[in-house]
């Protein structure tokens, strides 16, 4: 297929053919009347920080909101690591959708920002504790795919200026493709500002030498593994055999689970985390925490059988003779086109199954034991499973440091179990003694943010491992909060939303 814009077309892709408008590529198939058709962008919520979560969300928004109304089939989606702009109707409407969105991305109607901050509220669809969110964060802590565990301070925090900037990084043509399933409209423009595809933060993992498993307020039971093979095909059966046995124990045998899903993330050609999620009847968390790990060691140790491999590579089988495999294949050409990540064709991802042993599979899990994250809701009552270390979700320490000890009032200590909290503020960092007993540790190198509290007098410690520390005049006096803002790194303290006045000085 010769390029549009006259650019040498690339190597044909079987089905997906490829070629180039205004610097982007361009990914086609045939085979229908009407056109469906999307618009990615190599960035989503593992691209912001704890500060800017939502941004992202907010700039798709924006640019919707700067489309003219339309009967055309259309919306956007904003996720962990890519966001779409797509269509569905007659060529030449989803070719002025497509310019449109390019239009508006490069000049964002900002006089819209707080409606559309409070439209994001509205629609409920800020990060929350999900199973597959807490896992990554077990792993991340509040960077890269973690952050999605977290809402944020909110969308109303975010400024005009920290909007422009994200989308001026963001989206851009090198960062951009898009797919087309259908006519290609005749004429097609993609006026997206010029720029090249931003590197990308590799998060760092926790330190991790064996298997662990955590307590999380999300629901069901996860597992997480991680691979650093590209493409790790016999780990993608391994875990499909995983899954298919506890549909058969948890749900079929047991009666015990509805759901077995498991959901793959390439952060890079070499780095891919593989979650398994698995929900579970209320009251038997314990059950199916045991369930997964157990089925888990044992294939670990004795792997699947010929069988269980052939049924799982039959399923993807299946799955690409689905009516719109061509369609699917479309989206992934251009999904890793616009994140920088290899694209393989369905047939030679399905020819690499094929080619798994369950020799392979055993391999494979065994490699990715030690990577092992197990997450079990916070009711279950469960002691883990044998010689696998519980890592806690956030940074803890055994007893409080030396340093500056901030108490409430004793009688207050006396009346309401609640108070009897403490807070030490030291050259390290922070800690804090919870009603429980439990010591939580921020080192100060570690703090993600400084969030002032609704009336501005107090202040949220948000440590990059997942601790939350209140720190407020009213429980520990004003020199808590004085001292915490004094030793804080420079740049953590939040700002309040633009239509409230700051208020710190009332501390």
């Amino acid at each position: 297929m010769s390029a549009p814009d006259g650019g040498a077309a690339a190597p044909d892709h079987g089905p997906v053919q490829r070629a180039v408008i205004d610097g982007v590529p361009v990914f086609t198939a045939g085979g229908r009347e009407r056109t469906t058709a999307a618009l990615v962008f190599g960035v989503g919520l593992r691209d912001e920080t704890f500060a800017t979560i939502e941004v992202t969300h907010l700039v798709e928004h924006l640019a919707m909101a700067a489309l003219p109304r339309t009967h055309l089939r259309c919306n956007a989606v904003t996720d962990v690591d890519s966001t779409a702009f797509f269509a569905t109707g007659r060529p030449q409407a989803v070719g002025a959708f497509l310019e449109g969105v390019c239009r508006a991305l490069a000049d964002l109607p900002t006089d819209r920002l707080a409606a559309e901050a409070g439209v994001l509220q509205a629609e409920g669809c800020g990060s929350t504790s999900s199973t597959v969110s807490a896992l990554w964060a077990a792993r991340y802590g509040l960077t890269g795919p973690g952050l999605t565990v977290s809402a944020g301070p909110g969308p109303h925090h975010l400024t005009e200026d920290a909007v422009r900037a994200h989308a001026a990084r963001w989206f851009v043509r090198g960062n951009a493709a898009l797919w087309c399933h259908g006519p290609l409209p005749a004429g097609l423009r993609l006026p997206l500002p010029a720029g090249p595809r931003p590197p990308r933060r590799l998060p760092v993992p926790r330190p991790q030498d064996g298997p662990v498993w955590t307590r999380t307020d999300a629901p069901g039971v996860g597992l997480l593994l991680a691979t650093d093979t590209p493409a790790d095909a016999a780990l993608a059966v391994g875990v499909q055999v995983v899954g298919e046995r506890l549909r058969d124990r948890a749900r079929h045998g047991r009666g015990l689970s509805y759901r077995v899903d498991s959901l793959t993330l390439d952060l890079a050609a070499d780095r891919r985390e593989v979650a398994l999620v698995v929900d579970a009847r209320a009251g038997h968390d314990a059950e199916v925490a045991d369930l997964v790990w157990r089925t888990f060691a044992e294939l670990c140790a004795d792997g699947p059988t010929p069988e269980e491999v052939g049924h799982a590579v039959a399923g993807l089988e299946a799955e690409l003779d689905e009516e719109d495999a061509a369609g699917a294949e479309l989206a992934d050409a251009a999904y890793c086109a616009a994140t920088g990540l290899p694209f393989r064709p369905a047939a030679a991802t399905l020819a690499a199954w094929r080619a798994v042993t369950p020799a392979d599979a055993t391999a494979a899990l065994r490699r990715a034991e030690p990577t092992a994250v197990l997450a079990v809701p916070d009711t279950a009552s469960w002691d883990g499973p044998a010689g696998v270390a519980r890592r806690p979700l956030c940074g803890t320490l055994p007893e409080l440091p030396e340093g500056t000890l901030f108490r409430p009032p004793l009688h207050r200590r006396l009346l309401d179990p609640a108070a009897r909290v403490a807070l030490v503020v030291s050259r390290e960092g922070l800690a804090h003694r919870d009603a429980d007993g439990d010591v939580h540790g921020v080192p100060w190198s570690r703090v993600e943010a400084l969030v002032p509290t609704d009336e501005g007098r107090g202040l949220t410690v948000v440590s990059r491992d997942l601790c939350c520390v209140h720190v407020h005049p009213d429980r520990y006096g004003p020199r808590a909060v004085a001292a915490v803002l004094e030793r804080a790194p420079a740049g953590t303290l939040l700002g309040r939303p633009a239509s409230e006045a700051p208020e710190y000085a009332a501390v």
